[in-house]
Formats: structure tokens, C-alpha cells, sequence
């Protein structure tokens, strides 16, 4: 690759960085989304791109990746050229004129109250540490709903001294404290108590393992919870840590919490990215509707009048 383009490059990603205080997983993504491009072309240098090889890529996008993933990297790219713009590099941004593709927002799929039960019930049927350490995980995801890769790296630091709550570093390394509920902090007492002996190294954190990170992984928590999820007789295609989040979020709505608190818990920056749960409470009172309201006993009566 051409060393002045690696040069932009590196500027650009140091710019936005302290800009944006963006988190690891997403420095690396805007990084790959343009050495993806440059990589495709081939760039020696930045004039050479031009609207054919953009739509060319355009086309690329489309035939290989998923609306939001063609739409990340797009996005990632228009901001590169915007600050290519700012430093006078190039007169325009040549992704200006390009029409992002619309993107179709999903409901989450989430799992029954009955099904999260049932398996976090099951955990506490293994005694041992690892047992124990699975049945905190669980609780803690569905009494927080907190992302996967916030709890696996919890700290023992994080905590409150009485148990009551936990620290979590958020995306944008902002923080927020996030309570737990009392079977939380009876289990989560229960298992430092059994942990001091299996904490040998003196780990800093709740859930030390041999990883590089030094903790328990994001993939070794989802194999854990599939086998989990076999004994249960759920389909493990059908639980993900991410459900149980959707899940917590959903459940809870249907209670009558108010969503900025959902908002907070979760640590969604903005109230629209928590308000798609709202969705899902409309789609489940459509569905009673049709099938419980009276004017359906009804119906043929009205179709005859």
C-alpha cells in the first residue's frame, strides 16, 4: 500500500479517535472499512478515485454484504473523505451524491419469561465453581441486561462495596452505574466467597480466565450458554446473550417501566435505539387482539347484519 495513503489514513483514525474517544472494536472497524477500499483498487494515491470506481464498489457492497454492513462502510468512508476535504487534500467528497441504501429496521427476537427462568433455574443445579460462576452470569444479564462484553470484563474494582451495584464502561468510554437487585447480590457474595480460592493469581477481574484479556471471553460465555441451553431443550439457534439482553429490555416494558430507565440500564445513548422494544409490545397486543378481543365472536354476526 501506498505509504502516503497509510499516512491520511493514520491521521484521520488519530483525529477522530480523540474526537469521538472511540472504543477499540470500533477503530478498528473504520480502519478495515478503508483499507478495505484502498485495498480493493489498489490505490497508489488518492487521485485516483473517481465516481466510476465508487460505484464500482457500490456495486461490490451490494452483491456481498448486509444493508447495514454496506451502510457502515459507507458511512466510514464519507466521514474519511470529509476530512480529506477539511485538510484541503481533495476539492469534494465524492460520496456526497450517493444514496445510502435504506435500511429495514428488525425487531429483536427475544425469549419467554418461562424460558429464561427455566434455564437460569437449571445453572443452579451445578454446585461447582464454574456452576456458580454461570448462574452469576446469567443473573447479572437479565437483571441488567448489561451488553455481553460488559459483563464478562467486569472488574472486582467496578463493584460496590456493599454489592448493590456495578461500574460499566460504556462504548464511548463514559461510564454509568447500573444497580442490581437483591438475588443478584446474594449469589454475587456467594461466589466471592467460593471464588477467593479459585482466584488464585489474584486476578482483577470477577471472572478471571486464561484468555489474552485475562478474562472470560464473549465466544466461551455463548458456548457455555448453548450447551445450557441443550439441557434446557431450548433450540440453541433460538438463545444468544443478545436475546437475553432483547429479552430483559422487552420483559420489562411489558411490566410498565419507563423506557429512559430501560435506556439507562441498556446504555443506549439515544432513547430511539431503546424505543424499538416498543415494537415489540405492539406486534405481541396486535397478535391478543386479533386472537382474544370480543368483537371476534362477533364477526360473523356483524358480516350477516
Amino acid at each position: 500500500m501506498n505509504q502516503e495513503i497509510m499516512l491520511l489514513i493514520d491521521k484521520y483514525l488519530e483525529n477522530i479517535t480523540i474526537k469521538k474517544n472511540l472504543s477499540k472494536n470500533t477503530f478498528f472497524s473504520y480502519k478495515n472499512d478503508i483499507l478495505q477500499f484502498v485495498d480493493y483498487f489498489n490505490l497508489s494515491t488518492i487521485d485516483d478515485i473517481n465516481l466510476i470506481k465508487i460505484e464500482a464498489y457500490l456495486d461490490f457492497l451490494s452483491s456481498n454484504y448486509s444493508e447495514s454492513s454496506h451502510c457502515r462502510k459507507l458511512s466510514s468512508l464519507k466521514v474519511f473523505f470529509n476530512f480529506l476535504c477539511e485538510k484541503n487534500i481533495i476539492e469534494s467528497n465524492p460520496l456526497d451524491s450517493i444514496r445510502f441504501p435504506k435500511l429495514r429496521r428488525t425487531i429483536p427476537k427475544i425469549i419467554s419469561e418461562k424460558q429464561i427462568i427455566n434455564l437460569i433455574n437449571l445453572s443452579y443445579s451445578d454446585n461447582s465453581y464454574k456452576g456458580l460462576r454461570l448462574s452469576l452470569m446469567l443473573e447479572i444479564m437479565y437483571a441488567t441486561g448489561i451488553r455481553v462484553s460488559e459483563m464478562v470484563s467486569i472488574k472486582l474494582g467496578d463493584l460496590a462495596d456493599d454489592y448493590t451495584s456495578v461500574l460499566i464502561l460504556n462504548k464511548g468510554k463514559s461510564q454509568r452505574i447500573v444497580p442490581f437487585i437483591s438475588k443478584v447480590q446474594i449469589i454475587l457474595k456467594k461466589f466471592l466467597d467460593t471464588s477467593k480460592f479459585e482466584n488464585k493469581d489474584k486476578s482483577i477481574f470477577l471472572f478471571p480466565s486464561n484468555s489474552k484479556l485475562g478474562h472470560i471471553t464473549r465466544n466461551r460465555f455463548f458456548q457455555i450458554l448453548k450447551d445450557l441451553a441443550l439441557k434446557s431443550g431450548i433450540d440453541k439457534k433460538n438463545l444468544s446473550p443478545h436475546k437475553i439482553r432483547h429479552s430483559f429490555a422487552s420483559h420489562l416494558l411489558d411490566r410498565g417501566v419507563d423506557l429512559r430507565i430501560i435506556q439507562e440500564s441498556l446504555g443506549h445513548k439515544d432513547i430511539s435505539t431503546t424505543q424499538i422494544y416498543t415494537h415489540i409490545k405492539t406486534k405481541k397486543l396486535r397478535k391478543i387482539l386479533e386472537e382474544k378481543h370480543s368483537l371476534k365472536k362477533n364477526i360473523k354476526k356483524l358480516i350477516k347484519i
